[in-house]
């Protein structure tokens, strides 16, 4: 049976296996072989049907559930390199032991009110951005995860392509987005090779949270910037070294100030992070061939230095949202507090 790959004018592709042991009410083949999703719907299997996507939100929980495995293009999952590879396996190991903390979209995720109201913060120093882009925009997710910023990119009408080495991120990331609905596909890809992406292919390229856990950075803004238009928009995240301070704890500016120094931090098997200033993010993305427009200090509070001031049993109320992100833009041009963000965000054109 061929494989239908890629977002093409009818939407997604992926392909289903049975799991051994298990049932299902599909009539999947009895070796396990892997079956084009497409072939089981008899209407119209374009994410851009409200039908087609209640079924892919059915497969999302059957996978969750451990009743079957989605495969996602181009059906070979990505190695990765040591030490990035440890935030893998780390992710892998937390997804086990606490998956409704992992599934940060799902309202029953304790972290659901938290990503929510970061992903809103993020989102508050881009809409100038934003605006720029065409309306039915072909967009790139790199290392999308779970779906948190391809969720928004289809919100706003984005034909949106999502690239994750995690397969079972992926089969997540199905549900969320099918219950959003829209144009967009999903690629178990590393962001260090987006090889099946022509070059200068979208309008777009976000890649929040995730370049810093590379093991060779470099790579990943390379590939970035190849797969964007010349002109296109290029934003991205990554972690100063304010993260590399004791998580759940009140610190001094000084102890902020000695913090600047440190440059990764590895924990073997769990976790790998190399720390951004202004000044290494701005030389990566030119060494890319970006030239940036912004770099903005974000997540002072929350997660960052000054998480002891924010009353998280409150998130979600938007007016008290509404007061933590203008607190946040204060900060962010603070001559006292600027330097202390615990992520940095970038904003780039390709040259």
């Amino acid at each position: 049976m061929a494989l239908l790959s890629g977002l093409d004018d009818a939407g997604l592709a992926l392909r289903l296996r049975g799991r051994p042991g298990k049932r299902t009410a599909l009539p999947l083949p009895a070796d396990g072989s892997p079956v084009d999703v497409r072939t089981l719907w008899s209407g119209a299997a374009t994410t851009r049907e409200r039908a087609y996507c209640a079924f892919l939100g059915d497969l999302s929980a059957a996978a969750k559930a451990g009743q079957l495995t989605l495969d996602f293009p181009p059906f070979v999952a990505p190695v990765l390199e040591e030490p990035g590879a440890w935030n893998l396996t780390g992710d892998a190991a937390f997804a086990e032991e606490y998956p409704d903390a992992w599934d940060t979209l799902s309202e029953a995720s304790p972290n659901y009110a938290l990503k929510r109201f970061e992903r809103r913060l993020y989102l508050s120093h881009l809409g100038s951005w934003l605006e720029t882009l065409p309306s039915s925009a072909d967009v790139l997710d790199v290392g999308g995860g779970i779906g948190r910023f391809s969720q928004e990119w289809l919100r706003r009408g984005y034909r949106t392509s999502l690239a994750e080495p995690n397969g079972a991120a992926l089969a997540l990331a199905l549900g969320h987005l099918a219950r959003q609905g829209g144009a967009f596909s999903l690629w178990q890809l590393a962001a260090e090779t987006l090889s099946p992406f022509v070059d200068e292919r979208f309008h777009m390229v976000s890649a929040m949270e995730v370049l810093c856990y590379l093991s060779k950075p470099e790579r990943g803004f390379a590939e970035a910037a190849r797969v964007l238009r010349r002109g296109g928009l290029f934003i991205a995240s990554v972690e100063s070294p304010v993260g590399s301070l004791e998580p759940g704890v009140k610190h001094s500016l000084e102890a902020i100030a000695t913090a600047q120094t440190v440059t990764e931090k590895a924990l073997e098997g769990d976790l790998w992070v190399r720390y951004f200033t202004p000044d290494r993010l701005r030389s990566a993305c030119e060494s890319a061939g970006l030239a940036v427009d912004a770099i903005i200090g974000t997540h002072y509070l929350t997660d960052g230095p000054l998480h002891h001031a924010v009353d998280v049993d409150r998130l979600g109320d938007a007016d008290y949202e509404d007061g933590l992100i203008g607190v946040e833009h204060v900060l962010a041009g603070s001559a006292r507090w600027a330097s202390a963000a615990r992520a940095w965000l970038v904003v780039a054109r390709k040259r």
